[in-house]
Parts: C-alpha cells; sequence; structure tokens
C-alpha cells in the first residue's frame, strides 16, 4: 500500500478545500496543522498534519486516517493528491436537507442506542430526536438535571 508524506496529507486538504484552522488564527500551535472541512451532507471532520518532511510509516494508521478523519477511501484519496481531483462525496437535495437527521444524532443514534445505519433511512429529525430523548430517559440516571440534545 502506498503510504503518504505529510506533504502529501497537505495537499489532499487544499484541494478539497478543508480550512486551516493554525492559518486561520495566525498561531503556530504545535508540531501539527489543525484542519476542518463541513461535508456536504454537513458533518465537520477534522484532521491533523504533521509540520514535518516525514511520511506515514503504518498501513494502518494511514487506514484509520482515511476512514475516521477524512472519511474517503484511498483511490479518492490519491486522485485527489496526484490529479488535483475534488472527492466526490454525498449530497442532499434541498428538501432531503431540511428534514435530514443532524450528523451528531445519527452517529448517537447508531453508535449508543445501537440502531443501524440503515434504520435511519427514512427517519427525519423529528423522529430521530424523539428516539434518542426516549434512549436518554431510560438509560441515563436522573441526577436532577434534565438532558439537553446539545451536549451529546
Amino acid at each position: 500500500m502506498r503510504l503518504p508524506t505529510y506533504k502529501e496529507l497537505r495537499r489532499f486538504v487544499e484541494v478539497e478545500g478543508w480550512e486551516d484552522k493554525d492559518e486561520k488564527s495566525k498561531k503556530k500551535k504545535g508540531d501539527h496543522h489543525r484542519y476542518t472541512y463541513t461535508t456536504p451532507m454537513g458533518e465537520r471532520l477534522f484532521t491533523r498534519i504533521s509540520h514535518g518532511r516525514g511520511q506515514i510509516q503504518d498501513p494502518e494508521l494511514f487506514a484509520q486516517i482515511l476512514k475516521d478523519q477524512l472519511c474517503i477511501d484511498k483511490n479518492q484519496f490519491w486522485k485527489a493528491v496526484d490529479k488535483g481531483i475534488k472527492p466526490t462525496r454525498a449530497s442532499l437535495t434541498h428538501n432531503e436537507l431540511a428534514n435530514a437527521i443532524d450528523a451528531k444524532l445519527a452517529r448517537n443514534l447508531i453508535n449508543k442506542v445501537g440502531m443501524k445505519p440503515e434504520q435511519l433511512i427514512g427517519i427525519d429529525q423529528q423522529r430521530a430526536v424523539k428516539i434518542w430523548q426516549e434512549w436518554l430517559t431510560t438509560t441515563v440516571p436522573s441526577v436532577g438535571v434534565e438532558p439537553t440534545l446539545g451536549g451529546f
């Protein structure tokens, strides 16, 4: 498996249009650049890339970065780096976007409630919130504070 240099990782985020948080604040923070990107589906992604000149040495680490931080496959990554082709990400129509489930809420329904991703198809935000609230009231012990949706 071809492994990227830090320069190639920076090339990818430039091609796709990620925001360099350190450049925006005009501060050099530690030994990494910090980048954010909002996908067409509204999910906010975060990654950090070393200031150094080296490269990733571990194929498992690269696979994890692709999956968990960049949320793309290796073919999309290398097309962006080598050819300047911005990755194609799923997007919603205006009507679908108006009824879409918030990305954090969807993650909680899958990771905490135990729903399968395919179970979220066709569920609107209002129904998803109701499922989440029901799970919170039956799972989280009451400590005198009403759970809020902003904290998940």
